[in-house]
């Protein structure tokens, strides 16, 4: 039910996409502006990240902009026998298009690969001088999508919520629009 509410809402708001027509009054076009946030995800292993928004750079297209965002979590241990070793890491990347319905107001949605990282080692050591455990690495990758709104304060305070189907879960930012 929920996807389908989000692809409603982004059908809605792409069925008036157009550049816009250049006008005499350039006042009311948008100013270039450039954010940085960060984020927290609250997934299973909670993430951090970073995210960098640059929009309202092209006056044919003032209302529409771009993000990228990338964010990690701890390193968790797994319980292995000694002398063998390992942890898990989740690592996500986003990106996708933002569309501002006024100059504090935006929406945003995009992609999201998401992967979860194994890594481990038996612990057992190859038979040569100053030999070291083998390290191997899994991966469990897939990709998701979210969608999201940000609010931007008079002074540049950025704040931001939205909703992640990578890792069900929420994406909350702050930040600070230049």
């Amino acid at each position: 039910m929920l996807r389908y509410l989000i692809m409603l809402s982004a059908l809605t708001v792409s069925l008036n996409v157009m550049a816009n027509q250049a006008e005499d009054d350039t006042s009311k076009l948008f100013k270039p502006k450039m954010s940085i946030s960060l984020d927290y995800i609250p997934a299973e292993n909670n993430m951090y990240g970073i995210t960098l928004a640059p929009y309202h750079f092209d006056p044919d297209y003032s209302s529409w902009g771009y993000y990228i965002g990338y964010a990690a979590s701890q390193e968790e241990d797994l319980a292995l026998i000694k002398p063998a070793e390992g942890y898990t890491q989740d690592k996500m990347w986003r990106f996708g298009l933002s569309y501002s319905l006024t100059q504090q107001l935006s929406l945003y949605g995009g992609a999201v690969h998401y992967s979860l990282e194994t890594h481990s080692t038996t612990g057992k050591t190859p038979k040569i001088v100053d030999g070291e455990p083998i390290w191997e690495k899994g991966s469990d990758t897939s990709w998701g999508g979210e969608l999201g709104i940000r609010y931007m304060m008079d002074m540049g305070l950025m704040l931001g919520v939205g909703y992640n189907t990578s890792t069900d879960s929420a994406v909350i930012s702050i930040g600070y629009a230049m």
